[in-house]
């Protein structure tokens, strides 16, 4: 049947349906067709029957009421096999379709009445806290209404166990421990400075060591690899030692020096002028982020939620 003339014939089985079924009869034509549904998967009246604990003719009968009701002709049969006419093959996937949508709404509800509540309690870096924890938790809060989160932000890393935490999202190499390692991404780290202390002094990579650096404890005499194999060290007589990410971002706003920072927590800085990349050419050493935890077995669902929207979030790191 050329494709017109087939969106005419179900146009004109859409207007019988709905001048020909009261809502009774629509309501039995819901039922029929997830009947028929479950005859075409099947591959006969007899398999669909077994599923859906009727007997055969009872099945038999719903798809005869739902031919007769519609007008047209569904199926094909024959002893071996059905036989899907046009018109079936398009109702087969509409009540296809009706099945996932009773589906969805099942589970929506169920999911409501299960929905996480309670506290929840994250550990991250500072750095982490404006733009990665903060606005996840506050989606999850939107969707989950009866969570009460609890967020520490510190640079330190806290024990779980010790601290009475769900999570911990940890920078860097971990010690060996029992606590699962889910690794989320990497930081990769790039050379920055402020405008105005740029214009006092250029840099380059011969004398990178005798420039003013501000340094954290994870970053003495980091190396440094540019894209084409050269390396050098983030060393300098000449430091600001801080002990946290936000700190050393900051004391590099302020002019006072050169600071080794992830991209993703300086690029809005760059996009605005407020800082400008040095050395280019130059990157530190990845690390890895890892979401740390206790529990034996999979993790609850809003946990999970956190830590893959936390993944997503720093895969879109360029």
């Amino acid at each position: 049947m050329p494709g017109s003339l087939l969106l005419f014939h179900l146009v004109i089985i859409s207007l019988k349906v709905k001048s020909v079924f009261n809502k009774n009869e629509q309501k039995r034509l819901a039922y029929q067709m997830l009947v028929f549904d479950e005859v075409i998967k099947q591959g006969s009246f007899t398999a669909a029957a077994e599923s859906l604990g009727h007997t055969k003719s009872a099945v038999s009968q719903y798809v005869n009421q739902l031919e007769s009701g519609l007008g047209v002709r569904l199926l094909n049969r024959s002893t071996r096999q059905l036989n899907l006419t046009v018109v079936g093959q398009k109702l087969a996937e509409r009540s296809e379709q009706l099945l996932d949508l009773l589906s969805m709404t099942l589970e929506e509800v169920k999911s409501h009445e299960l929905a996480p509540a309670g506290r929840v309690a994250i550990t991250a870096p500072h750095a982490f806290e404006a733009g990665l924890v903060t606005p996840i938790i506050a989606h999850l809060c939107h969707e989950y209404p009866r969570l009460t989160p609890e967020l520490t932000f510190t640079d330190e890393r806290l024990d779980l166990l010790q601290n009475n935490l769900d999570i911990a999202i940890s920078v860097g190499p971990q010690k060996d421990s029992s606590y699962h390692a889910i690794s989320i991404g990497r930081l990769d780290s790039i050379l920055v400075a402020s405008p105005g202390y740029l214009a006092k002094r250029p840099v380059n990579e011969a004398d990178l060591g005798e420039h003013h650096l501000v340094t954290l404890p994870w970053q003495q005499r980091a190396a440094l690899q540019s894209h084409h194999g050269e390396s050098c060290l983030f060393s300098s007589d000449r430091q600001l030692r801080v002990n946290t990410s936000i700190s050393a971002i900051n004391s590099v706003r302020s002019g006072v020096g050169i600071g080794l920072m992830p991209t993703i927590f300086v690029q809005d800085d760059l996009d605005s002028g407020l800082l400008q990349r040095v050395l280019p050419d130059y990157r530190g050493e990845a690390r890895e982020v890892y979401a740390l935890h206790s529990y034996q077995q999979q993790l609850p669902p809003v946990l999970r939620r956190f830590v893959d929207k936390l993944k997503l979030a720093l895969s879109r790191v360029g």
